[in-house]
């Protein structure tokens, strides 16, 4: 797994799994998907405290989940610890960043309980960019690259989770409500291309989002397992950008007679977005079991400004909403323990209404609403067996991702709306085989190989408009991923471990006619998908001293390597544009050591981030922060 993201603190980030990234990977929260949950609570910004584990799938997704994932799914299961506890953290360190967190929870004999986590997050994202500049009296952009700073990069955060209920009790094992309340604010520095750059244009957005959560394990009857989720988010956002003036790398600045630095000016909406699931499981017995999902949402997006001036470049009308319902269900069977298998189905329902880009251009559309209906089934198989120190796995299904919402609708600031975006529907076969032993001991090992096919119809591309910056998605048509995933880890008692990941996976273009239908064979046919790496790995070794100064004192420090090839930005076969068609290999290094007293009351970690301070960048060219330190105090007690 990497995380790809497009720049400092703040900036939008996501997975890349199986080969596949964005959007094409589902990320949930305690089995709830975060797409409603409102920017200020997301992958980008949520604390690591916030997480007591997290469950990676990167094969067929449970049907518990609801989710209609096509490359995978993250889960992350929070701290719902029923013991009191107290646990503050404070870290801060280059460019001005600076995180806290407060995570609290208390539970009564009776079964009463209350957890609080409220973060914030701040920088100033201040980091050296080697860039291309644009000259203003010659109004051409320089061939070679120069070292500036990021200079309108600010990004902050504040949230608050409260959550109160009973657990333990006999009519509920968990029952919570809650509320989320949080607000960000981000200075747009440039937008999905280096060569835009804005020292005006901005965006802020508050979260108000209920919660309900209730689960039950032997209700009714014994085997009968209950789990219902719901929340509600009502998310204010607004885009500023009313500068008449144009940027450069440098700060300096010519007047426009247009209003603008980017396509919008101020543009204020509500994003309404409701998500429940229901989850049903029956154990019959030890071999037996059955499961039920129904995993429902709405999203609907409202103008705010009642009084917004239209122009001839305003979408014609602002309210656009999609309704999105998932229903699987699934058969498990368990011998011994020894070999498991499950077979599942599922059912996806979508409609959309919004607005759709009829014109020729994508540099200069016409919009025009569009309702979109999609209806179709999924299905699949996984089994897993277990031999003496040896798994082996396999799972093959059809799998379906429906567009999301920013998708669809886009976001008012640089994603364009297409609400025509079909399903993705894909064939998919993964493989497996992991080998676990210890030995003398003192000793153990890991292995893991894995490999994975998939054949994609209506593959949903990520486009770049060279003139605005913009993106857009589109269907593409079909693309095919075959690669293979090798991990391996050595134990030396609890004192050191070493070990490391290599990931080959490579999307090819499939579609082997153009999209005019005139049977002229695709130049980028066979081609591999631009802007997705295909070979990347990972490593690291840790060592653990402890009672090191007391006893019950821990000191860890640890190294991690990361790797990624070269990758196209653009069709490899569509030659030189007269600008950069790839992305250089980068090789970084990161050092991170802690030192925990009192059994982890106590703790402080200091992290050396890409120590050699090489240029590293994950999507069209974004340039990420290079070296930096950071410093976190965090107390601990339960």
């Amino acid at each position: 797994m990497k995380v790809r993201q497009n720049g400092g603190l703040g900036s939008r980030s996501s997975i890349s799994l199986n080969g596949f990234s964005g959007r094409h990977v589902k990320i949930f929260i305690d089995g709830v998907p975060m797409d409603g949950m409102g920017s200020a609570f997301q992958l980008n910004n949520i604390p690591i405290n916030l997480a007591e584990r997290i469950e990676i799938y990167n094969g067929v997704v449970p049907i518990e989940l609801g989710a209609d994932a096509l490359g995978g799914a993250i889960n992350i299961i929070t701290n719902k610890n029923s013991k009191s506890f107290a646990d503050v953290s404070y870290s801060f360190g280059s460019f001005n960043t600076h995180k806290t967190n407060i995570n609290l929870g208390h539970t009564t004999k009776s079964g009463f309980t209350v957890l609080l986590n409220a973060f914030q997050n701040y920088s100033d994202n201040s980091y050296p960019v080697y860039t291309q500049v644009r000259d203003f009296e010659t109004s051409i952009i320089s061939k070679d690259s120069v070292w500036t700073k990021a200079f309108h990069n600010n990004y902050h955060n504040e949230t608050a989770v409260l959550k109160t209920g009973f657990v333990n009790k006999k009519w509920a094992d968990q029952f919570l409500v809650g509320i989320t309340l949080g607000k960000d604010y981000s200075d747009i520095q440039n937008a999905n291309i280096m060569k835009i750059v804005y020292r005006e244009k901005s965006r802020k957005g508050t979260t108000v989002m209920p919660s309900l959560i209730y689960t039950k394990k032997n209700i009714f009857t014994p085997g009968f397992d209950v789990t219902l989720t719901g929340n509600y988010n009502r998310n204010y956002n607004q885009n500023t950008d009313t500068a008449t003036r144009e940027y450069n790398w440098y700060g300096h600045f010519i007047q426009k007679k247009t209003v603008g630095e980017g396509v919008n000016s101020i543009v204020e909406f509500y994003n309404n977005n409701a998500n429940a699931s229901l989850n049903l499981i029956y154990k019959l017995n030890e071999q037996h079991s059955f499961a039920l999902n129904d995993n429902w949402s709405t999203y609907q997006r409202e103008n705010a400004d009642k009084n917004i001036i239209k122009d001839q470049f305003s979408l014609p009308k602002d309210n656009s909403s999609n309704y999105k319902n998932v229903v699987g269900v699934s058969y498990k069977y368990n011998y011994n323990k020894k070999w498991v298998s499950t077979i599942f189905g599922k059912h996806y329902i979508q409609s959309t209404t919004g607005m759709v880009n009829v014109g020729e251009s994508e540099s200069f559309p016409t919009y025009k609403e569009m309702t979109a209906k999609s209806d179709a089934f999924g299905y699949g198989i996984a089994s897993t067996f277990l031999l003496n120190d040896f798994q082996y796995k396999i799972s093959v299904e059809k799998a379906l991702r429906m567009p999301s919402a920013i998708e669809l609708m886009g976001d008012a600031v640089l994603e364009r709306a297409n609400a025509s975006l079909r399903p993705e529907v894909s064939e998919n076969v993964n493989l497996g085989i992991s080998y676990q032993k210890d030995f003398a001991k003192n000793h153990a090992v890991y292995f893991d190989a894995s490999g994975l096919y998939r054949n994609v119809t209506d593959f949903i591309q990520r486009q770049i408009v060279p003139r605005t910056g913009e993106a857009s998605s589109v269907n593409h048509g079909q693309v095919q991923n075959i690669g293979v995933n090798f991990e391996g880890r050595y134990y030396y008692k609890r004192f050191f471990s070493a070990g490391g990941t290599v990931t080959y996976q490579s999307l090819i273009n499939k579609e082997k006619y153009d999209k005019y239908g005139n049977a002229q064979l695709s130049q980028t046919y066979n081609d591999r998908m631009p802007n997705q790496p295909y070979f990347y790995a990972n490593g690291e070794a840790e060592i653990r001293i402890p009672d090191l100064g007391a006893k019950a004192n821990l000191f860890t420090v640890g190294y991690h390597l990361h790797y990624v090839h070269s990758f196209f930005l653009r069709w490899p076969s569509l030659g030189e544009s007269g600008e950069k068609t790839s992305i250089d290999k980068t090789l970084s290094h990161d050092i991170i050591a802690s030192y925990a007293m009192k059994s982890g009351r106590y703790n402080i970690s200091v992290e050396g981030r890409n120590i050699t301070d090489q240029r590293l960048y994950d999507n069209y060219s974004l340039q990420k922060p290079g070296r930096s330190f950071n410093v976190k105090l965090r107390y601990f007690i339960m």
